[in-house]
């Protein structure tokens, strides 16, 4: 994929998956805008990549729409956008002997 200049918005890109990711494209030459919840975060891939450090929270809309204005004014209108957004926790999905989740899911759809 040919990024060279590409305006990219990368949601969760303060952390995890989407520093990385904004470290990759930024590697082929692409404009990275990183936002995330944490500004720190966001700041410090931003200047790592020499990009844009967006603070916004992705479940509230106003402030989405703000973070996509200050990219677009630093780099265009993002052509790609990677949603790396995302909270989870750590759990023990496999077993020995089967998926510990399908499990759980079958014992729990044939107790009555």
């Amino acid at each position: 994929m040919q990024l060279k200049d590409v305006a990219v918005l990368i949601t969760g890109g303060g952390s995890g998956l989407g520093a990385a990711t904004a470290r990759a494209m930024a590697a082929k030459g692409a404009k990275i805008a990183v936002l995330d919840q944490s500004k720190e975060n966001a700041e410090k891939v931003a200047a790592e990549v020499k990009g844009v450090a967006i603070h916004a929270d992705v479940t509230d809309e106003e402030q989405v729409k703000a973070g996509i204005a200050k990219a677009e004014a630093a780099h265009g209108i993002a052509r790609v956008l990677m949603n790396c957004a995302g909270i989870g926790g750590s759990q023990r999905i496999v077993g020995k002997t089967a998926s510990i989740r399908w499990r759980n899911s079958r014992a729990s759809s044939t107790s009555t």
